[in-house]
């Protein structure tokens, strides 16, 4: 075996060999990147990483090697972190998620064999690098040779790294070869002026919106509940998997029908949903910081939907399923108005693979509760878990769900029986509410944060040559909102269009009565003039001119 691996290293360290291999490597990265542009960059930095690597080991060819098993390396994560999420990879995921416990323990539970895998994999390539270092001999060069070397690569990198156009940055739409590379040039930001500041420097409106609230009548101010039903989109969307008419229904608003909601994420980045519909804002007008803006803007918004129902007296109180400090969420829901956040040990869940109902039965024990203690209106945001990925084992026991089949895709199937069985669970939740009218009037409403990537190949065969990913309102952004009274009063003619996900909570509150203040009636009025889109509105600069004044009224820390 060792003369084999030994006769295959003299192979590779061949002059035509080394030829052949860069050729396939160009090849594969084009292939992979999908987009010219981004290409010399790419390869600008893979020849950093081989000086790098030249400058300590003074083997060139092993240098070669090495810089291209990294930046495939990098490309494999960043194509699975595109399946998963719809983003690619970026240089924060290595300074925010590496450092989350919470998330990572996730991922070594549930994705253990990507895990594994790329254990594997490293392990493999290091033994690999080893041989070939082991192999080659060093050449004589001098440091004064090798170091201008890495200095001369270093200015090539700056030089091809291209200039931004729309549709940029490529982490976004999954070019996956540049896009870590292209993110380090977002490090300058995370001390320097970020995105959307330098945006809003440029609007010329010097207006503002008071910073007030409108809560209405003291007595009898409904209660609010706010369910995000993780990775469930409408029925509607997916004809290829067959729910029942009792589960379909679920879906439905107290009119009727199914409303379609656009998010900014896909397949994952829960938080960034829950972050449009709380706080009225864009994830995607924070370019690519969208992915950590629980991190990035903790203490930076003020005025958002919890902090005005507090402020007419409301208890604002939030349930997650994830630990308090998982992507900064629980800092992130406090900084905006949530009074109480419970999380995964309040709830004492034994995994995160458990039925909605036990987020249900906390809510309900604690309603009851308030109940007793507290004349204040509820606010309650909760957060389910129950459908999340991965699909590749059974969660749901047969006796559960109807036996049939909803889908010929086993992942697809295995999804849908645990929408199913939250479905079911988050109905009870809304007869009970139902059996409180009127004594206890309350708004109920639930959306869908994200589409699963069980679903994925369903959404892109819709246009198989169309990008979706690079257009907010294509089929793999649409899920659901639903509304529904009990013993309040809705007028749904004020929700009659399809709606980005920042502009729902605005147009709610406009159709129930429930408190408002100026920039939620402000989000509404933009809502009617943008025909529900926000981030890609036809006439973008009133968006722009909205966030300005949100900045200059104190209720935005764009900086």
């Amino acid at each position: 075996m060792g003369k084999v691996v030994s006769k295959i290293i003299r192979i590779l360290l061949h002059p035509a060999c080394v030829c052949i291999a860069a050729i396939l490597f160009f090849a594969l990265i084009r292939y992979l990147d999908t987009r010219w542009r981004f290409l010399p960059y790419t390869f600008a930095v893979t020849l950093v990483i081989a000086a790098i690597f030249f400058l300590f080991s003074r083997r060139p060819v092993f240098s070669f090697y090495g810089a291209a098993a990294i930046v495939l390396l990098q490309t494999a994560a960043s194509i699975v972190k595109f399946k998963l999420k719809g983003y690619s990879l970026h240089v924060f995921d290595f300074i925010f998620t590496s450092t989350d416990t919470a998330i990572l323990a996730f991922l070594i539970k549930y994705y253990t064999p990507l895990v594994v895998g790329a254990m594997l994999a490293l392990v493999a390539t290091g033994a690999f690098l080893w041989a070939l270092f082991r192999a080659e001999k060093p050449w004589n060069a001098p440091v004064l040779v090798r170091l201008p070397a890495l200095l001369l690569t270093v200015g090539v990198s700056i030089g091809a790294h291209p200039t931004a156009r729309p549709g940029d940055p490529p982490f976004i739409f999954g070019f996956n070869a540049s896009s870590l590379f292209m993110s380090f040039w977002h490090i300058p930001s995370l001390i320097g002026e970020p995105p959307l500041a330098a945006k809003l420097r440029a609007v010329q409106t010097q207006g503002a919106l008071a910073d007030t609230v409108e809560c209405g009548p003291e007595v009898g101010r409904a209660d609010l509940y706010l369910v995000l039903s993780e990775s469930h989109a409408s029925p509607m969307r997916f004809p290829e998997i067959s729910f029942p008419p009792e589960i379909a229904d679920t879906f439905r608003s107290g009119d009727g029908t199914i409303k379609p909601m656009f998010v900014e994420t896909f397949g994952g980045g829960t938080w960034m949903s829950n972050f449009s519909m709380l706080t009225g804002l864009s994830s995607a007008d924070f370019s690519w910081q969208a992915p950590y803006v629980n991190q990035l803007l903790e203490g930076k918004i003020k005025g958002a939907l919890p902090e005005m129902l507090a402020r007419c007296g409301y208890r604002t109180v939030a349930i997650m399923p994830m630990k308090y400090n998982a992507v900064n969420e629980g800092p992130f829901l406090r900084s905006i108005g949530l009074q109480e956040v419970f999380d995964a040990a309040d709830l004492a869940l034994p995994e995160w693979g458990v039925r909605d109902k036990l987020y249900f039965d906390f809510a309900e024990k604690l309603i009851a509760e308030h109940r007793k203690t507290d004349k204040r209106p509820l606010f309650l945001a909760m957060e389910t878990m129950f459908a999340h990925a991965p699909y590749d084992k059974e969660m749901v026991p047969q006796a559960l769900v109807p036996a049939e089949s909803f889908a010929d895709d086993r992942k697809v199937n295995e999804y849908a029986r645990r929408v199913a069985l939250a479905r079911a669970d988050l109905q009870a939740f809304l007869d009970r509410r139902a059996e409180e009218a009127p004594e206890r009037r309350s708004v109920a409403v639930d959306f869908g944060d994200h589409q699963s990537e069980a679903t994925l190949g369903y959404a892109l065969a819709l246009d198989p040559a169309k990008n979706m990913f690079a257009d907010f309102r294509s089929p793999v952004y649409e899920t659901y909102f639903a509304v529904r009274g009990y013993g309040v009063d809705i007028d749904y003619a004020k929700l009659d269009q399809a709606e980005d996900i920042a502009f729902v909570m605005a147009r709610i509150l406009n159709a129930t009565g429930l408190p408002i203040s100026p920039k939620f009636r402000n989000l509404n009025e933009l809502s009617e003039a943008c025909g529900g889109r926000y981030h890609t509105c036809n006439d973008r600069g009133i968006v722009d001119e909205h966030l300005k004044k949100l900045a200059n009224s104190g209720l935005l820390d764009a900086s």
